[in-house]
């Protein structure tokens, strides 16, 4: 369990800091608002993926229960 709770921690971090890395390329990490900006393009853009992901796996499972039930 630590050793998830370490990866995700990871992960997180790694997230931040190429959003942080990808607004110093652009030139614009100290212009106001634009890490926060960042930051809630990236959580629509999750959100989005997980309804989508949850979309497919209704999917899956209505084909899986159709394939055993034929």
């Amino acid at each position: 369990m630590r050793v998830f709770f370490l990866l995700l921690f990871l992960l997180f971090f790694l997230i931040i800091v190429s959003k942080l890395v990808s607004l110093l390329m652009q030139g614009e990490l100290f212009k106001e608002g634009a890490f926060k900006e960042s930051m809630q393009q990236s959580g629509k853009t999750i959100w989005s993926g997980m309804k989508l992901f949850v979309i497919v796996w209704f999917l899956y499972l209505i084909f899986i229960w159709f394939v055993r039930n034929r």
